[in-house]
């Protein structure tokens, strides 16, 4: 027998749209207030975001960035669980280099087999080959010791960082809060060094969508920030042709390549 409830509530025929957009996820820190929209304004169009967060502590030191490694298969898992994504980015550069790229790679994907996953770093370097580039300036907001982990990952990867700078500030409630006027006359003072190829703007804590144009305009070379590398390698491994051109187009307008440069 029917009950009142139940007569009360038809049902209806739902239709569905098609996947319009290309899904990727991304692992943020729960400190972090710049990141996700950053990626998210850097990514191509026909890309979409999602994202978890893991805890991490209001001062970034080699100690409390190695622990981040220990929630990443949990934050993973937790991607639209059951939906389809075309890579998972892991928003946090100099936490890949203290937990390690490759254990980050293994984690993510315990928790979300299958699916490409990307590192800010390891992105930087592909960026950065991809330009040609083997010497670059190097711009960071961190304290000396994970400065040091982002210096000495280049030099491990074979490109040396022949100048170098930082702000020296915590963690991400001051990382965030850095003005895009400061970026660029700090990256155009330490850019200009005649020996750099390019400029590096290390943490995806830094607000940079606004940054990479006029700076890169201003010194005439190739400027790559974390989220910027992270937005075009989740691009480039979600192997989505259309989304390309786009992205090859944000790229000249910011002096990251020319119009004969394919993106790939």
């Amino acid at each position: 027998m029917m009950t009142i409830a139940q007569s009360q509530w038809p049902r209806l025929e739902a239709s569905f749209d098609d996947e319009l957009a290309v899904p990727v996820g991304l692992i943020l820190l729960a400190t972090d207030r710049a990141s996700g929209a950053d990626v998210e304004a850097f990514l191509p169009e026909g890309f979409e975001a999602f994202s978890t967060r893991i805890p991490m502590d209001v001062v970034a030191t080699p100690e409390s960035l190695v622990r981040l490694g220990d929630h990443l298969t949990e934050a993973a898992a937790l991607l639209v669980p059951g939906g389809p994504l075309g890579a998972i980015g892991f928003s946090c550069t100099s936490g890949t280099v203290a937990v390690g790229p490759g254990v980050v790679q293994e984690r993510i994907a315990a928790g979300r087999p299958g699916v490409p996953v990307c590192t800010p770093v390891e992105a930087a370097v592909h960026r950065l080959r991809d330009l040609g580039t083997t010497r670059i300036a190097l711009l960071t907001p961190y304290l000396d010791g994970a400065s040091s982990l982002i210096a000495d990952h280049f030099a491990a990867s074979g490109i040396d960082v022949v100048v170098r700078a930082s702000f020296k500030l915590d963690g991400d409630p001051e990382m965030n809060r850095v003005s895009a006027s400061c970026l660029i006359s700090a990256g155009a003072e330490l850019g200009a060094h005649p020996d750099a190829e390019a400029l590096f703007i290390s943490c995806t804590g830094l607000r940079t969508r606004d940054v990479v144009g006029p700076l890169g305009a201003r010194l005439g070379k190739p400027v790559v920030t974390s989220n910027q590398a992270l937005a075009w390698d989740l691009a480039r491994v979600a192997i989505v042709p259309h989304a390309f051109a786009t992205m090859a187009c944000r790229d000249r307008a910011a002096h990251l390549c020319d119009t004969e440069s394919p993106i790939a």
